[in-house]
């Protein structure tokens, strides 16, 4: 658990590019940055085709607040102009961020349970796991030189996934 000392930094070599997510050029979240990889997560390699954004600062249920927080996602479809065709696909229903390792036979067109051409299709990895998401083979608040989280990670609760 961190104390009173101040967010950590990120590391410049790690991150590429600042995103603000908009629907019609109305800012929706804080502005994230997005990694190319993570360097220190063998298993985050394992999903060939998802993004991973980093946000600022996520205080758990717990109290607990992580800096820095990797967080594992893949899209299909295109969100529409007023952002109210988003379908979210829990990770414990995929095992990871990519939704189409365990439900592509039920995407694609129309007709199929998840109709890209009708949704917006997305799913996040849950906290803890390692498949790109903050984790205990990620790095404490995303800074290299304080190690990983190892048995150290702070328990999550299905209210943090939902947050």
């Amino acid at each position: 658990m961190r104390g009173t000392d101040s967010p950590p930094t990120k590391a410049p070599s790690v991150y590429t590019t600042s995103y603000t997510p908009t629907v019609e050029g109305e800012q929706l979240l804080n502005p994230v940055e997005r990694v190319a990889c993570q360097p220190e997560n063998p298993f985050s390699k394992l999903i060939t085709d998802q993004s991973i954004a980093i946000v600022p600062s996520f205080t758990l249920e717990s109290g607990v607040t992580l800096y820095n927080v990797p967080v594992a996602y893949t899209t299909k479809g295109k969100l529409s102009p007023t952002g109210d065709n988003a379908l979210v696909v829990c990770h414990a229903l995929s095992g990871s961020a990519d939704v189409s390792d365990w439900w592509g036979p039920l995407l694609g067109g129309p007709g199929q349970a998840f109709d890209v051409t009708r949704f917006f299709i997305i799913c996040l990895n849950s906290l803890g796991s390692p498949y790109g998401t903050a984790s205990a083979v990620t790095y404490k608040d995303g800074d290299k030189s304080r190690g990983l989280y190892g048995p150290e990670f702070p328990l999550t609760t299905i209210r943090d996934d939902v947050k």
